[in-house]
């Protein structure tokens, strides 16, 4: 079996994680980079698909890898990217 492995962190506003003692697929989003409407989209997305749960503004959990990396393709494009640093 192949493994994939997606870092998000330096093109969106999120990164992976685990979440809770199960150390279960997570993602955590920047806090205050996602607007409230994104928020609800997601969430009834989500329970539309049985995938993932939020755990709060900033904190998704999922059951497992697969349910992560769909959340994140289905999402990637709506999420608001980060500002570039000015030197």
């Amino acid at each position: 079996m192949t493994t994939h492995t997606i870092s998000v962190k330096s093109k969106l506003n999120m990164e992976s994680c685990q979440v809770g003692i199960f150390k279960l697929p997570g993602l955590k989003f920047t806090k205050g980079s996602l607007p409230q409407e994104l928020q609800d989209e997601m969430v009834a997305w989500a329970k539309e698909n049985n995938c993932g749960t939020q755990m709060s503004n900033w904190l998704w959990s999922f059951k497992n890898e697969k349910q992560r990396e769909w959340f994140i393709l289905r999402w990637a494009d709506s999420i608001p990217k980060p500002e570039a640093e000015e030197e």
